[in-house]
């Protein structure tokens, strides 16, 4: 899979979060990873980096943005555009 792919598996659970009412969605790049056989740690998180938006979080401690560890929190009760994206 490649960055746009990963990035679409992400929004597509951001939506399917927001449908059922619920507020947070956690993902781990390495959760993601295991989608598919491809092992590109940096499209998976930068997949994940383009989906941030004004208000989401990095649960994960780590500096380096592009790991297997990197955990992000997507706020999902508001998907609108109007939120500013992070990157």
């Amino acid at each position: 899979m490649k960055q746009i792919d990963y990035k679409e598996a992400v929004f597509f659970r951001k939506k399917e979060y927001n449908r059922n009412g619920w507020n947070e969605l956690i993902i781990r790049a390495e959760d993601l990873m295991k989608l598919s056989d491809e092992k590109d740690v940096k499209a998976v998180c930068e997949g994940m980096l383009k989906n941030m938006l004004e208000g989401d979080r990095f649960v994960s401690d780590s500096d380096d943005l592009y790991t297997k560890d990197l955990t992000v929190a997507y706020y999902c009760d508001n998907l609108s555009e109007s939120r500013r994206r992070l990157y």
